[in-house]
This record gives structure tokens, C-alpha cells and sequence, in this order.
């Protein structure tokens, strides 16, 4: 583990009045438990077997999911997470609402039209939000990751944009940005990011 580098990410997001979040997919114990012990109680989760095994360990951990969901996984996942960020699927938001306990709920939104990322394509992000007004919770928040191939500032910029659009046509929309990685988080944070998602830098 990169303990400099964890206090640097640490202190920059303290700056931007953001979260960092560790990604702990595949590391090794020994490491997410220094986490632990550091004071740290919310990771970022891509599978749900290594995510039941945590939570037993770490008895005060608290989780984020952030792979794509699966329909017949949403009631364990709900059940042991505390977040979704990958929610994009009328379906699923269905699931989701029957038994919605708190839970803060991002919508991942595909921002550079990428056929191989999962998310909403941009142009139905729109019709996307309606749907939740015929539902008894609010995502939080939007996430993306943006294509390696293409240039993150103008991702992160249309991010921006798309969740000030949100802001403005709900109410009881918080705003929340879920983006930026070991890559990319400087750039992410200068857009507004409020999360930052970030494994293979801390984990060296």
C-alpha cells in the first residue's frame, strides 16, 4: 500500500469537500485492513462474493457496489450495501423500490457513448429521471467512466453539465457525482466530482 499517496488523494478531496472512496476488488486483506485501521469504513465493491467475505470481516465497514448490476442480485446487494452507482435499467430501478431502506442510488450514465461500457447513452438521461417520479426514492447521483481512449476533461465537463441540468428540473435532486479514478481524479475533482473511486494508486 502507497500511504503517501493515500494521504495526498486523502487531502485533495478534503480540499474539493469530497469522498474518497478505496476500491478494494481483489486486494489483499492484509492491505484493506490497514484501511480499516486508518479509520476508513466505506469501500467501493465489484463483486459481491469478495463483498459478503469483507463485511464480516470488517464489522463496522459500510459498501458501495460499483460493477454492473445484475437483476437477480439486487436484493443482496441492497441488503449488504449502503450505495449503488450503476443503476440504469427501468427494471431495476423497480427492483430498487421495493425495498429502498436509504440507500443512495446513482444512475451511471455511458458519457462517451462507449459499446463497451454499461449506462444510460446520454440522449436518455432525460426520459430516465421521469420514471423515478412514479417511484418512492431519488437517485442521489450520477456516475460515469469515461472511454480510456478519449479525453476525460470533456467527459467530466458533460457530466457537469448533465447533472446541473438535473439539479435544475428536481427539487430533490442532491447532486451528486461519482467519477474520476487512480488516472484521472485531479481532473474529475475540478469538475465537481463528490466521489472519487480510486484502487490501483493507494494499492501498490
Amino acid at each position: 500500500m502507497d500511504i503517501k499517496a493515500l494521504e495526498e488523494i486523502s487531502n485533495l478531496a478534503e480540499k474539493y469537500s469530497a469522498q474518497l472512496l478505496p476500491v478494494i476488488k481483489d486486494k489483499k486483506f492484509e492491505d484493506i485492513k490497514k484501511l480499516y485501521d486508518l479509520g476508513y469504513r466505506e469501500f467501493g465493491e465489484n463483486r459481491l462474493e469478495q463483498l459478503l467475505d469483507h463485511k464480516i470481516k470488517l464489522k463496522e465497514g459500510k459498501f458501495h457496489f460499483i460493477a454492473p448490476l445484475q437483476s437477480r442480485k439486487i436484493t443482496e446487494i441492497m441488503d449488504n450495501c449502503i450505495s449503488i452507482h450503476t443503476l440504469s435499467r427501468n427494471k431495476e430501478a423497480k427492483a430498487i423500490n421495493k425495498i429502498y431502506t436509504n440507500h443512495r442510488i446513482f444512475v451511471q450514465i455511458n458519457i462517451d457513448n462507449d459499446p463497451n461500457k454499461s449506462g444510460l447513452r446520454v440522449n436518455e438521461v432525460d426520459e430516465f429521471f421521469t420514471y423515478f417520479e412514479e417511484l418512492s426514492y431519488f437517485p442521489v447521483g450520477i456516475m460515469c467512466i469515461p472511454s480510456l481512449e478519449k479525453d476525460p476533461k470533456i467527459a467530466f465537463s458533460n457530466m457537469h453539465k448533465i447533472n446541473e441540468k438535473i439539479k435544475n428540473n428536481y427539487k430533490n435532486y442532491t447532486g451528486g457525482l461519482s467519477m474520476g479514478m487512480s488516472d484521472d481524479y485531479k481532473i474529475a475533482l475540478d469538475y465537481g466530482a463528490t466521489i472519487i473511486r480510486i484502487g490501483s494508486k493507494i494499492f501498490k
